[in-house]
């Protein structure tokens, strides 16, 4: 090898290496969950039965991020890979279904506060596999999460919801999934740190007038209206309590885990 052909070959290899480093740091920078079990009751038509699968999930939360007290952190967008329970993809294939797409909810919170958050999720058509596994790629919406004490503020995984957009009023197919991961729950963290405190200068003087304060009336409504469609069989309202109250009930064993 001539020395052009050396220094050519010793860029390629600092610049592939240079791409490789960059590589590493975005996905060390939006890195999903761990797997996570979940035991699921699930439906398709007539036929209800129960069965284990597992997901991971993620948010655009970025590695090392730190806001004040107070700020709210978006978590869009939010991502996720469900492998379905076995018996739910067989009920599918039986059912001749080739293609499945629809929605759900899924109950996130903080670990530190227990404060609770509902993600809308949906996926769009993918193909049922005429033999073995069924993986979905979830993406989803929510509420920015508040950073309500300072310290470690750490988004975990709970239970969640999910329906197919079957196109025939009473013909439900879906699944209602515990998490029953014993480790670690986590889809991401952020740190938050007090605000600082203003410093406030007060000047008085023999011949200054008292100033009477103005009082100024701050109060407002809050927008939270969601755009999701009715669910199966059920409306937002319900199926969010539903998801809501089905979490607490798990989450005193899983969710909450130092």
């Amino acid at each position: 090898m001539n020395t052009s052909a050396r220094a050519a070959a010793r860029v390629g290899l600092v610049g592939g290496a240079a791409l490789l480093a960059a590589a590493l740091t975005v996905t060390s920078a939006t890195a999903a969950s761990a797997e996570l079990d979940y035991s699921c009751e699930y439906f398709v038509g007539q036929t209800e039965e129960t069965g284990d699968a597992t997901a991971s999930f993620d948010t655009g939360i970025g590695e090392g991020l730190v806001v004040e007290v107070g700020d709210e952190v978006s978590i869009d967008p939010f991502t996720g890979e469900v492998t379905l329970p076995t018996g739910f993809v067989e009920g599918l294939r039986d059912a001749e279904y080739t293609d499945i797409a629809g929605g759900g909810l899924m109950l996130t919170l903080v670990d530190e506060t227990g404060e609770e958050y509902v993600v809308e999720l949906s996926f769009d058509a993918t193909d049922v596999p005429a033999e073995g596994p069924m993986v979905l790629e979830v993406s989803g919406e929510g509420d920015p999460v508040v950073a309500t004490e300072a310290g470690t503020n750490t988004l975990v995984a709970d239970a969640f919801f999910l329906f197919v957009d079957t196109g025939e009023e009473g013909d439900e197919v879906g699944l209602f999934c515990e998490l029953t991961d014993e480790g670690d729950v986590t889809i991401d963290a952020f740190e938050a740190t007090a605000p600082a405190t203003p410093t406030t200068t007060v000047t008085t003087t023999a011949s200054a007038t008292p100033v009477r304060p103005v009082v100024v009336q701050t109060d407002f409504a809050e927008d939270r209206s969601s755009a999701l469609p009715l669910l199966a069989g059920a409306g937002l309202a319900s199926a969010t309590v539903a998801v809501v109250a089905f979490g607490r009930s798990s989450r005193r064993e899983t969710a909450r885990r130092h």
